[in-house]
């Protein structure tokens, strides 16, 4: 591992971390998305730094995330910024959920994931032959007014507009302003956290394969959990 980015331990740190394909493995099944061997232990032990802090930047529901990792006092961020800790949850724009609803179930194949204000389209469990097509059609679905298409890996979630992780990643910097920031995520919605990150001096490291504008790379979970060991071990 590169030891310029071990050294970043040395100074506070505002460590945060996207969840699948970072801290677990990506799998078919969302719930079976259990994270790596260490990754509990490195963060509980973030969580307790006497100089560093730690938090989770996810496109699940919080609830899950926690369920997964079970540490005290973790801050989670749901929603891709929608939903924070002991703050209400924005209301579901119910009708704008059903019209996408509906013209996504015209699409077969799809696996929808409704998280009661966001929803999301899964098609990792496609053929990848017809995986050109169905983005194709993803790409042209009409959404309503106020809502965005988030481009992620092998599925496609649409938000109100207003929130995504660089404006969560500016929010928490700005909470903790004598911390240094630092996101990892391996996922194209997470590539909006690394372009808001990076001008604010922060430390974006991209995990996997893939182009990406964070200048840092690891290649895996095990990478992340090892990197976050390191730094709760100075």
């Amino acid at each position: 591992m590169n030891p310029e980015l071990i050294a970043l331990g040395q100074r506070p740190l505002l460590v945060v971390c996207d969840y699948d394909g970072t801290l677990a493995d990506i799998v078919p099944r969302p719930d079976e998305a259990h994270p790596y061997p260490g990754a509990r232990r490195a963060l509980a032990r973030l969580c307790g730094h006497p100089q560093h802090r730690a938090a989770i930047l996810t496109g699940r529901r919080a609830s899950e995330v926690q369920a997964f990792l079970e540490v005290e006092r973790l801050c989670v961020i749901g929603l891709h910024g929608m939903e924070w800790p002991g703050e209400p949850i924005p209301e579901p724009d119910t009708a704008a959920l059903e019209r996408i609803r509906v013209r996504l179930q015209a699409l077969p194949g799809l696996r929808l994931e409704d998280k009661g204000r966001t929803l999301a389209a899964h098609y990792r469990e496609l053929p990848e032959a017809l995986h050109p097509q169905i983005e194709a059609q993803l790409a042209a679905l009409e959404l309503p007014g106020g809502w965005e298409r988030v481009d992620g890996k092998k599925v496609r979630e649409f938000r109100p507009e207003g929130f995504g992780k660089g404006r969560a990643l500016e929010r928490l910097a700005q909470r903790f302003p004598q911390h240094h920031p630092v996101f990892i995520g391996d996922d194209r919605t997470d590539e909006e956290g690394f372009a808001h990150l990076l001008p604010l001096g922060g430390t974006a490291i991209k995990v996997g394969p893939g182009e990406s504008v964070a200048p840092w790379r690891l290649e895996s979970p095990a990478e992340v959990v090892a990197l976050l060991q390191a730094w709760a071990e100075r």
